[in-house]
């Protein structure tokens, strides 16, 4: 019996790393936050639900601690503690 051609062929490459980003946008906005000394800020982030925002920034602020976030309507306020 003759053998045919796999229809396949395997060849040895290096798997790359993952291509994202380094961190969140909501931990940036927090660290942002940090960085620039004032008591409160309102966080206005276009395309984005207030209550997804507010969730998202509430982890954030958790994971780096000495951060209140507040939702207000349809405002979303972050504090220091």
């Amino acid at each position: 019996m003759v053998r045919t051609a796999k229809p396949y062929k395997l060849v040895p490459a290096e798997v790359p790393p993952r291509r994202g980003r380094r961190g969140s946008l909501y931990a940036d906005i927090v660290a942002e936050f940090v960085a620039s000394g004032e008591a409160s800020v309102l966080v206005e982030a276009p395309g984005r639900k207030p209550q997804a925002l507010a969730l998202g920034l509430r982890k954030a602020a958790e994971a780096a601690g000495g951060v209140r976030v507040t939702a207000r309507g349809e405002s979303v306020y972050l504090e220091r503690l």
